[in-house]
């Protein structure tokens, strides 16, 4: 049975959501859940991927943002931690800048993290937006 091109791209969706599941499972479960069926009901598959099949770029922080959004939450306050730095690894910051994508986080703090996941749905999108706009002024994003 040969699974047509758009089928293996949302299995394969499907399975970077059920790893940022496994990888982010904490006290948040229902905002996880919530959050990645929300992502994937609004999101058409040829917005998730590149014509090479990979995931595009934007997707995966946008993914990552809602399902480790809490951890992010705690982490950014002291601008650092193992979520902070997979965050900046995926805005492909270079090692020797993470410290100050760190400083960014802590120092917008209560602008990134102005809602709450669980009150509203789209708080994630909302900090990615945020974020990128910090990290365009801060020269860390071209």
């Amino acid at each position: 049975m040969k699974l047509s091109l758009s089928m293996q791209k949302m299995a394969c969706a499907f399975c970077v959501a059920v790893a940022g599941l496994m990888a982010g499972a904490c006290n948040t479960t229902k905002a996880t859940v919530d959050t990645t069926v929300n992502f994937f009901s609004s999101t058409s598959p040829n917005e998730l991927f590149t014509s090479d099949g990979m995931v595009v770029k934007e997707q995966k922080i946008n993914l990552f943002a809602g399902v480790a959004y809490e951890n992010l939450r705690q982490e950014a306050a002291t601008g650092s931690g193992q979520y902070v730095s997979a965050l900046a690894a995926l805005y492909e910051i270079p090692a020797g800048r993470q410290g100050e994508f760190g400083q960014v986080l802590q120092k917008n703090h209560a602008d990134l993290f102005a809602s709450d996941l669980q009150e509203d749905r789209s708080a994630h999108l909302k900090m990615v937006a945020a974020l990128n706009r910090e990290l365009t002024a801060a020269a860390l994003l071209p």
